[in-house]
């Protein structure tokens, strides 16, 4: 049996500073910048750092209680859960769901807010929404038992044409 050669300080230090700069060559990038290579990764990371810029409309808790104004559209419940929504979130930023605030028989204030949320919006909409909205002003400005309400539709009415 032939023993081993004994290594030297020097070669001891010689492999160790090969393993060294080895590894610092390998890749300085942190964990989330190879991560983010990945583009379901990507998509997922910016979805979460868009919630955080969106405050209380990112949260879970936001979708549950705009599904609430939809299901209780129709019951005597509903204008309490809209209040609770717009209390807790602001207006509707949901085209949908500002048109089911315009038929709010209660509160002037909210239905007059959700016309001029929906004007708003407009502009981003196809010729359908738009002609939509157009009859839609034009029936709550003829009908409309609020007089508050009747002018903000006649108003915004009248700038559509």
């Amino acid at each position: 049996m032939a023993r081993e050669k004994k290594k030297s300080w020097k070669e001891i230090d010689r492999k160790r500073d090969k393993s060294r700069s080895a590894r610092n060559r390998k890749d300085k990038r942190s964990n989330l910048e190879r991560a983010l290579e990945d583009p379901r990764m990507k998509e997922r990371y910016l979805k979460e750092a868009e919630k955080l810029f969106m405050g209380a409309k990112g949260r879970p808790q936001h979708s549950k209680d705009l599904m609430a104004i939809h299901e209780s559209y129709g019951s005597a419940k509903f204008l309490s859960t809209v209040k609770h929504y717009v209390d807790t979130y602001g207006m509707p930023d949901d085209w949908g769901t500002l048109l089911l605030l315009l038929d709010i028989k209660n509160d002037s204030e909210l239905v007059c807010k959700a016309i001029e949320a929906l004007c708003e919006l407009v502009e981003e909409k196809g010729t359908i929404e738009q002609k939509g909205l157009k009859s839609k002003l034009r029936v709550l400005s003829l009908t409309a038992r609020d007089p508050q309400i009747r002018e903000t539709a006649e108003i915004q009415y009248a700038d559509f044409s």
